[in-house]
């Protein structure tokens, strides 16, 4: 399976180069490609209807939200104002142990300006953590396609971690530093599109960072490393961003053709701590999506063709689920919708001075990243790169199956880069969205034979 994602890895991006300029809600293209079809062949006769039987205990729930229109009630539910400009509703992050959160959202567009969004969300975590984060953007300044917006977030965190992947802060690898975070992060950036979908970006931020020691006193590691590193400090950092930004993607939550690339440039200029001012660092990172339709029809299911699938599942039988495995009678779904979403990203920090950057510097590889069946950040180093395939198809309107494959690997730089340090998650999984809003996903992610992590969230795949 591994080898047949990294073999459609490199053919998604030629599916993508067919399809452009092409009528996104229909989409017309013959598999002419043989190696295509050879690669394929797998996914189309064997995983999908693999995956849709494994999932067959979801089915009954999908159904029942999908016949009742209970996404479109709910949409409406949350939508306000006398031109749906804002919406509210609350958040669900189930995950294991402390990271697990319930919140809200409140969207308003329009709200001082033309063009312009905010968007403010409040969380509160299991052990009574909690964060908040707001953004807001104006667009089209004086009619003009300058842009600006201003990103804030805070932090109580008592026990916020670091995992000292390479051993660079201690004589042990893996070492793993709880602290006391209550941090304060400001963002002002703005931007003008110069070509069509691409856009210029220059943004400075203000970084607070106040980290304490946590209430578990035997976690702590000491040492004149480990102070050099800013653990149990209070600075400030004053990132100064230049970014290069594409985006093609037909729709923001329901792409299906398109691609989104980054390309930025920061310095960041940090404050005194531990009695030296030598920590300034710099960081480069690119990251690169693209969304290929394979199939030669719409991806997005009519109301008729969602009523007709749901009558053929609403009553499904454990034996006809197991004719689902037949190729001839999944055709209509597997042969001519499916899309391929594959992504490389990578970033490289710099320290000015080795061994003084703070522990903030250093990139972090985990389910952010993505690489979902690890912990947010459980890799850091200075050097990570990672690529991602995700391959989707409609179960119903407003509901996607999935299966995933992705590789992350870290090191202290380029040349310290070992197929050692090569990490990989698998696994699958369902969506909930519309075009213009993400409900939630649910998904099984697999390390090796032992590591498994449930996820059930409503932040995105990949933004």
């Amino acid at each position: 399976m591994r080898k047949v994602f990294a073999l459609l890895l490199l053919l998604t991006f030629c599916a993508g180069a067919q399809e452009a300029g092409e009528d996104s809600s229909v989409v017309n293209i013959e598999q002419k490609s043989l190696l295509l079809t050879v690669v394929s062949w797998p996914f189309v006769h064997v995983i999908q209807p693999g995956i849709e039987f494994l999932m067959y205990p979801a089915i009954p729930p999908l159904i029942y939200i999908s016949r009742e229109n209970l996404i479109e009630k709910g949409e409406n539910l949350i939508t306000f104002g006398e031109n749906q400009q804002i919406m509210f509703y609350p958040i669900i992050n189930a995950k294991i142990g402390s990271s697990a959160n319930i919140g809200f959202a409140y969207w308003h567009s329009d709200l001082l300006l033309n063009n312009d969004n905010m968007f403010f969300s409040p969380h509160l975590y299991v052990n009574g953590d909690l964060d908040a984060f707001l953004r807001y953007k104006k667009k089209d300044i004086l009619g003009s396609s300058f842009y600006s917006g201003l990103n804030a977030s805070y932090r109580e965190d008592g026990d916020n971690s670091f995992r000292d992947t390479r051993g660079m802060f201690s004589d042990t690898s893996g070492v793993k530093y709880l602290f006391a975070d209550s941090s304060v992060y400001l963002n002002i950036y703005t931007g003008f599109s110069f070509i069509r979908n691409w856009c210029l970006e220059f943004g400075a931020s203000f970084n607070f960072y106040r980290f304490d020691f946590p209430n578990i006193d035997d976690i702590i590691v000491s040492g004149e490393h480990i102070s050099a590193r800013g653990f149990y400090k209070d600075y400030d950092v004053y990132p100064l961003t230049l970014s290069l930004m594409y985006n093609s993607l037909d729709e923001p939550y329901a792409a299906t053709t398109g691609s989104k690339f980054t390309l930025s440039y920061t310095y960041v200029p940090v404050s005194r701590y531990n009695g030296t001012v030598d920590h300034n660092y710099h960081v480069v990172e690119s990251r690169l999506a693209n969304y290929a339709l394979l199939g030669n029809k719409s991806y997005a299911m009519t109301v008729a063709e969602s009523k007709a699938n749901r009558e053929r599942l609403k009553n499904l039988s454990f034996s006809e689920a197991i004719e689902m495995l037949n190729p001839i009678n999944i055709k209509e779904e597997i042969l001519d919708r499916r899309v391929l979403i594959t992504q490389i990203k990578a970033r490289y920090m710099i320290e000015e001075h080795e061994g003084k950057a703070p522990f903030t510097a250093m990139g972090k590889l985990g389910n952010n990243f993505p690489l979902r069946a690890y912990d947010d950040g459980y890799f850091t180093a200075p050097v990570i790169a990672g690529v991602s395939a995700e391959y989707r198809w409609p179960i119903d309107r407003f509901a996607d199956a999935l299966i995933f494959n992705e590789y992350g690997i870290y090191g202290g730089d380029f040349s310290s880069l070992k197929v050692s340090n090569i990490k990989n998650s698998y696994g699958f999984g369902f969506r909930v969205r519309t075009p213009k809003l993400f409900i939630t996903r649910f998904a099984i992610a697999f390390h090796g034979l032992q590591g498994v992590a449930l996820i059930l969230t409503t932040r995105p795949e990949y933004e």
